[in-house]
């Protein structure tokens, strides 16, 4: 996803504390923030579909039961966004 990771590592990330890194594809992401918006009416943009999807595949990857709670961030929203993923016709041609 534009902007998450390959470009720059924020200094405020200490790399130490990570335990797992999970990686997803741009169209995915920006599906699955279409998703979240259409099924849940949280306006986020695609970092946010991305950390979903990302959490999504770490969940299904892990032992889990139903007491166990997995907790998102979703640290953006839709407003950069109105013309991008948005838009069905921008998706198609990108």
């Amino acid at each position: 996803m534009e902007g998450i990771g390959y470009d720059f590592i924020p200094r405020v990330l200490d790399r130490t504390e990570v335990d797992e890194w999970v990686k997803t594809h741009d169209a995915d992401s920006l599906l699955m923030a279409r998703r979240i918006i259409q099924e849940e009416g949280l306006l986020c943009g695609g970092s946010s579909g991305t950390t979903l999807l990302g959490a999504i595949h770490w969940a299904l990857s892990k032992n889990l039961t139903e007491n166990d709670v997995v907790v998102v961030v979703m640290a953006d929203n839709v407003r950069n966004y109105l013309t991008k993923h948005l838009s069905k016709h921008w998706m198609i041609e990108n």
